[in-house]
């Protein structure tokens, strides 16, 4: 009895899976060509069809902290810790719309006693939401939200060679775009003045970007080994908090989740805030958190295994600090 020819039904099957995945990339590439030429028409439409008003802040503030000893009898290392933090927003506003811009930025390092100078904060996002009202609260509209840092990161563990006793071996976990992360998002929108909004997009992109090449040949940040970019399609939700606390004392949050169609309820979550006390005219306090949590993302445990975990960030800064407009 002859055996049946299997190979032109693998072969259809493998027609069949390359004709598949290439519809979903060119989906992919339409999707974000299609939400970028929305949100330049929609803001371009209401540039040229209603009255306008732009409202602009901007500050620098910078930090340091220094302890030194010398034959201190209770021990301890001299350290030195710099840092600086820029914060900008210009908020249009017009009969018909709205269109708000924020950038944060902010970047530390510090010594301690003999050790090189290291990275302890690290972080550039630009966020960008315009919405076309119905209502008083209520619109439709567009929003984009880009995260990435400037400086090569690196996890520090003890060296095993016993001629470099108290050496450290910095093993590099992340650099500028390596992650970066981008979504695009169309939906429906509720805000309460410059207080509070909350943005439901059904049609929304998430780009994560690894353009480093090690890290890209590791998989890291859950891009395929090799790709330096890897697209999702799925359902974002984006709420911002700014409220002034008391005369001086101002609290802005910005929480996000992502989930993607294709897995839909494995929810990505990054939450970032920040608390402003100020001093007076030029000095002043800042604490900032950022919690993220990534499915895709696997994190290095103590007992050297790989586990998906919360990951959890603050900082705490005393400086002085500019309005620079």
């Amino acid at each position: 009895m002859n055996k049946p020819n299997l190979l032109p039904l693998r072969s259809n099957y493998s027609n069949q899976l390359l004709f598949y995945l290439f519809v979903q990339t060119i989906t992919m590439k339409k999707l974000l060509t299609v939400c970028l030429l929305l949100i330049v028409g929609m803001v371009v439409n209401a540039q040229t069809t209603d009255s306008v008003s732009w409202e602009k802040k901007g500050s620098l503030g910078f930090t340091f902290a220094n302890v030194g000893l010398s034959n201190w009898a209770g021990g301890g290392q001299s350290s030195v810790s710099l840092g600086t933090i820029f914060n900008a927003s210009a908020n249009k506003t017009s009969a018909n719309s709205s269109w708000k811009n924020q950038l944060d930025f902010a970047l530390g390092g510090a010594q301690v006693g003999d050790q090189d100078f290291r990275k302890t904060d690290d972080a550039l996002i630009i966020i960008s939401q315009y919405k076309r009202n119905i209502n008083d609260k209520f619109g439709y509209g567009a929003s984009a939200v880009f995260r990435t840092q400037l400086l090569e990161g690196n996890n520090y563990t003890a060296d095993p060679d016993p001629a470099n006793v108290g050496g450290f071996i910095a093993q590099k976990i992340s650099n500028f775009m390596a992650p970066g992360y981008l979504s695009i998002n169309l939906g429906l929108e509720y805000s309460k003045g410059d207080v509070f909004n909350i943005s439901f997009a059904p049609a929304a992109g998430k780009f994560t970007f690894v353009l480093d090449d090690d890290l890209s040949t590791a998989g890291a940040y859950g891009v395929t080994p090799g790709d330096k970019v890897r697209a999702e399609f799925g359902t974002n939700i984006l709420t911002s908090l700014n409220v002034k606390l008391m005369e001086n004392i101002s609290f802005k949050s910005n929480l996000n989740f992502f989930t993607a169609y294709d897995s839909f309820g494995n929810v990505d979550t990054n939450w970032e805030t920040l608390l402003v006390m100020k001093i007076n005219k030029w000095f002043n306090a800042t604490f900032g958190t950022n919690l993220i949590y990534d499915d895709d993302i696997l994190i290095e445990m103590e007992n050297g295994s790989f586990s998906k975990a919360i990951q959890f960030k603050h900082v705490l800064n005393l400086g002085v600090n500019f309005s620079l407009f």
